[in-house]
């Protein structure tokens, strides 16, 4: 959450360069680089509210976890409409829940897959 905030954190220019450093490493577009940075950056806090909420034996951690993403990248939007140059984005707020929803699902799979493997 810090790192996000961070970013989100940069105007206009910073956070253009932070994107150009990245395109030095890979083949897309200004606009690509910064929605897949939304998508990953997401995909890491679904991961981790996961496991956290998990962790302390949250019922519906996985309901939780995304709800905790969805709200933060909603707060996270708002955050960006006092930063000179940003505006907020609703659809950053979907491609956020994407990826959010990406690794919470693969954590879901993988605990299935695992305790099947258990059984056998």
């Amino acid at each position: 959450m810090l790192l996000i905030f961070y970013f989100s954190s940069q105007n206009a220019e910073q956070s253009t360069q932070t994107s150009a450093w990245f395109l030095q490493f890979l083949p897309f577009s200004m606009h690509i680089v910064r929605k897949l940075a939304h998508f990953t950056i997401y995909a890491m806090l679904g991961f981790n509210t996961f496991n956290m909420y998990r962790k302390y034996g949250v019922k519906h951690y996985a309901l939780y976890a995304l709800v905790t993403c969805i709200l933060y990248a909603c707060s996270d939007e708002w955050h960006q409409s006092f930063v000179s140059g940003r505006s907020p984005q609703i659809t950053d707020i979907c491609i956020d829940t994407c990826g959010a929803l990406s690794l919470i699902l693969l954590n879901i799979g993988l605990i299935r897959w695992k305790s099947s493997q258990k059984a056998l």
